[in-house]
Formats: structure tokens, sequence, C-alpha cells
């Protein structure tokens, strides 16, 4: 366990900067293709590789995610998860401009959270 502590010490700040720096990147290359649908407000936060964005006339978010993941094969944290405040990991680029693309097509397709 001591020979661990002395790795980390010595070696994990390094491996800690290119962690946070590539969250930072995919979080804000999220918020930045987010930003490109219409309706959806999203704000990169302060400190966090995670966020939340809001579609108009979504008010329940479980529901919202249970959809998603029916209809636009796309796996979202429901905000209601993180308590009352609540109502978005970040990863490859690649992956999150597949996500945004299905949440377009969902929201295009008569999709919108307030359509039945």
């Amino acid at each position: 366990m001591q020979q661990a502590g002395i790795v980390a010490v010595e070696e994990g700040e390094g491996f800690t900067r290119s962690l946070v720096a590539d969250l930072r990147a995919s979080r804000d290359h999220l918020v930045s293709a987010l930003r490109t649908i219409e309706g959806v407000d999203v704000r990169a936060p302060d400190g966090a590789m995670y966020l939340f964005f809001s579609l108009p006339g979504a008010q329940r978010s479980l529901e919202l995610c249970k959809r998603l993941v029916r209809e636009a094969h796309l796996g979202l944290a429901p905000g209601s998860v993180f308590g009352a405040e609540g109502e978005g990991f970040a990863c490859d680029p690649a992956r999150l401009d597949a996500g945004v693309e299905r949440l377009r097509r969902f929201l295009s397709n008569a999709g919108a959270p307030g359509h039945a």
C-alpha cells in the first residue's frame, strides 16, 4: 500500500491533469454540440464533467429519458435522480456527437416532449 502511495504522489499529478483536460474538452464539446439544437438550453458547469440541459415542454425528466431510450436509443440519466434541483459524463467526441444527433432526430420527428 505504501508503494502505491509513493507512485500516486510521484506520478499522479500528470495523470490527473491529463484526465481533467480530457473531461473538460469532452464537456465543452458536448455543450457546443447541444447548443446547435433549437430549444435546448444548456450551460457548462464551472467544475463538473457532467451537465444538465433542458428541453421546452419537458417537465418530467424520467419519462423523457424512458422515451429517449425506446425511440432514439439514447441513454441519459434523468435529472430527477440528482434531487429536486436536477429537473447530464463525457466521453469520446464521436460518441457525444452521435448522442446529440439522436436527440436532434428525436426532437425533429414529432418526439418533442410536448407531443404525445
